[in-house]
């Protein structure tokens, strides 16, 4: 016979309605704490309503707590283990959604005009905030919210006139996800500037030497920005050989601020892989491409790998996507071989879909997997787990296209609708 155990990973409280905990009475939870663990009949983290906001729902095995067996516990502080397997979560991380507000704006209870609702609906929010989510969607069963974005507020000390979902314009606002935007959908002709030389931005396109100190800001070969826009001229004339750019995202800012100028020659701007500025003389052929993101170094290997280089000879994915543009290098070869093996199975994936795969998170190391709530047994640890977007596809359309064949496991999210999970470890499903 199966054991059923739940096994509480970090002190917390059971409750017997899946609410934060300021919004229960004393009488609806139970304090427990780490490392105790209850046997259980059967648990669940979702029904045909929806998802228990981030909550196990578990029923207790010969024994009840003040006379009841059944209770909810938060996802984060506690997993379910079969026979000494965890069973859930598995790669479910419910902390990391983050909404980051790009302009003044008005939070609302209704999907409508501003106009249209009264006050008690409305709530105002200043550009640059940024809130932890436990949910985000932009449609359900009946259709899309009116260009809105529906969201749930993780933590209680953010909830808003002590209500935590609400909705926002989704030009106003956007979710983010282990450092990647994943709604709304960016734009697969979105520019991106890439710094093809250690530089400084500046204020003023003059020479460095004829800037305050507080104009310029150094950056690092193989930086590379997504622009609201670009331009190397106006109606007074040129840039003295430079690019003006505006920076797109908000959290990408540079000293608060999204408009600098680079000299053309240390950097260049790219749409779909192609550099568009500044012209580039068509090059001599060459036996081996010649790469301008910034230089890594791998275990096991003594030559030097570029953040724009496939990882695969001819194929689509990049070392920059699988270790964060060279912020989170594998410590160890069976990493490295890890994340070769994966790319291989995601290009024949890319290839049958026939569309770009946005890479969101791949390789963590213990210490990031940790700050975005991955769990402990996260196969992103490894190098062998992704979380990518297809755009125009949801999750649960990616995940229906490549089940059949898909080597490892597969999972859906209910806090991220557009993410799907792809890894090769143990063949598996959740989130269906």
């Amino acid at each position: 016979m199966v054991e059923r155990i739940l096994r509480i990973t970090r002190d917390t409280v059971f409750k017997l309605r899946p609410e934060p905990t300021p919004l229960l009475a004393p009488e609806e939870i139970y304090a427990v704490m780490a490392g105790q663990t209850y046997e259980i009949q059967s648990y669940a983290y979702a029904d045909a309503s929806g998802d228990f906001r981030g909550h196990i729902k578990f029923a207790l095995q010969n024994q009840s707590i003040r006379g009841l067996n059944t209770w909810f516990v938060g996802t984060l502080y506690a997993q379910v283990e079969f026979d000494g397997e965890i069973v859930y979560p598995l790669e479910d991380q419910v902390s990391m959604p983050i909404l980051r507000v790009t302009q003044n704006t008005i939070f609302k209870q209704r999907p409508l005009q501003s106009s249209q609702l009264p006050d008690r609906e409305k709530y105002s929010v200043s550009r640059g905030q940024s809130f932890d989510l436990q949910s985000y969607a932009h449609s359900d069963s009946r259709g899309d919210f009116s260009s809105h974005i529906r969201f749930a507020l993780r933590n209680p000390q953010d909830f808003i006139q002590g209500r935590s979902t609400w909705y926002v314009y989704d030009r106003h606002a956007y979710v983010e996800f282990d450092g990647q935007v994943v709604y709304p959908p960016e734009d697969p002709n979105i520019f991106t500037l890439r710094v093809t030389t250690n530089t400084v931005f500046k204020r003023r396109p003059l020479q460095s030497t004829q800037l305050a100190p507080n104009e310029i800001f150094p950056v690092q070969q193989g930086t590379t920005l997504k622009l609201q826009s670009y331009a190397y001229r106006d109606a007074q004339g040129t840039f003295n050989s430079h690019i003006k750019f505006a920076i797109k995202y908000e959290k990408d800012y540079i000293e608060r601020l999204s408009t600098w100028y680079v000299y053309d020659r240390h950097a260049q701007v790219e749409q779909r892989g192609r550099v568009v500025y500044p012209p580039r003389p068509s090059p001599s052929p060459s036996p081996s491409p010649i790469y301008t993101g910034t230089p890594i170094r791998l275990p096991g290997n003594v030559s030097t790998f570029y953040t724009d280089q496939p990882i695969i000879p001819g194929g689509n994915f990049t070392w920059g996507e699988a270790t964060k543009d060279g912020t989170r290098i594998p410590d160890t070869v069976t990493i490295v071989n890890n994340i070769i093996a994966l790319a291989r199975q995601m290009q024949r994936a890319r290839n049958e879909l026939g569309r770009p795969f946005l890479v969101n998170s791949w390789y963590r190391p213990p210490a990031i997997n940790d700050a975005v709530g991955g769990v402990p047994n996260s196969q992103h640890l490894f190098g062998r787990a992704a979380d990518v977007q297809v755009i125009g596809l949801s999750g649960r359309r990616v995940a229906n296209a490549i089940l059949l064949w898909w080597p490892g496991g597969i999972g859906i999210y209910s806090n991220l609708p557009d993410v799907v999970h792809l890894d090769i470890g143990p063949k598996r499903t959740w989130g269906f």
